[in-house]
């Protein structure tokens, strides 16, 4: 079946933006998600990602395949669901690392710029998604929302 818009968007309550995640509606967003999929915006979503992704100059992808390797081959983990575990701990943890050095600059580096972060990854590379690539993701995720969601009051 081809992607359609959907003839009424989504109307969802202004109050949401104050919502946490203990407080989402779980209808609302199985709504919101499933008009996303069937109108073919979570695959552009998707490929957008990628795409910013593969234009990081940070080669973050290979990345995470080097220290996943490396995690296997020092024998740190032996199993596949240890070693998705640990590889997203430390992307959690470099991702941390990266959010602080960036709110300590305080824009001395410019908001195009990736603060330097010593990492988990190879040869203290850091693991953190590049803010390039977050920032894509945000913009392009808010345009898809904007196009199947209502905001009343």
């Amino acid at each position: 079946m081809p992607p359609s818009e959907p003839t009424t968007p989504v109307r969802v309550p202004k109050a949401v933006a104050a919502y946490t995640a203990s407080t989402q509606d779980p209808d609302l967003r199985s709504q919101i998600n499933s008009v996303l999929w069937q109108g073919g915006h979570i695959t552009k979503i998707q490929e957008s990602l990628l795409h910013a992704l593969n234009a990081s100059p940070t080669n973050w992808p290979t990345l995470i395949q080097n220290h996943a390797l490396s995690l296997l081959r020092s024998g740190e983990v032996t199993t596949f669901p240890d070693l998705m575990s640990r590889v997203l701990e430390d992307i959690k943890t470099d991702s941390g690392a990266a959010r602080k050095a960036e709110a300590s600059s305080n824009g001395v580096n410019g908001k195009d710029k990736e603060p330097k972060v010593e990492g988990k990854g190879e040869k203290g590379a850091s693991l953190a998604l590049p803010r390039t690539v977050v920032d894509e993701g945000v913009r392009v995720t808010r345009e898809c929302l904007e196009l199947v969601c209502e905001v009343h009051e």
